[in-house]
C-alpha cells in the first residue's frame, strides 16, 4: 500500500481480494503498523528534503549573486530566501510557545 495509489492496485499487487484489502485497514494492528510504516517513510523523505536544503538556499544565494541572472529570477531568488525565513521565525516561535505551554501542562 505504501507503493500504490489506491487499494485496488495493492490488492492486485499483494494478490488477494479488494474485501480482503480493506479488512486490513480495519484491523487496529495492521493500521498501526501501516501507520509507522508511512511515517517511517515520510522520515526519510524529511531527511532527503533536510540534507538537500542547505543546497537549495545556496543556489538561491547564487542567482542573487549572478549579475547575469535576470531581475525577475532574482526578484524570485529573494522572495523564496525570504519567506522560507520568516516561516523559520514562525515555526520556532510556535515551538517555543508549544514548549511552554507544555511544561505548564506537566506542572
Amino acid at each position: 500500500m505504501l507503493t500504490t495509489a489506491t487499494v485496488e492496485e495493492a490488492s492486485q499487487q499483494a494478490s488477494i481480494t479488494r474485501k480482503t484489502a480493506y479488512k486490513y485497514l480495519n484491523d487496529p494492528l495492521f493500521k498501526e503498523a501501516y501507520r509507522d510504516a508511512r511515517r517511517d517513510a515520510m522520515q526519510q523523505v524529511t531527511t532527503t528534503l533536510q540534507t538537500t536544503s542547505v543546497k537549495a538556499v545556496h543556489t538561491l544565494a547564487e542567482v542573487l549573486d549572478d549579475k547575469d541572472a535576470t531581475a525577475s529570477a532574482k526578484i524570485q531568488a529573494s522572495r523564496s530566501i525570504l519567506e522560507f525565513a520568516y516561516r523559520a521565525i514562525e515555526l520556532d516561535d510556535i515551538t517555543a510557545r508549544l514548549e511552554e505551554l507544555e511544561t505548564t501542562i506537566t506542572n
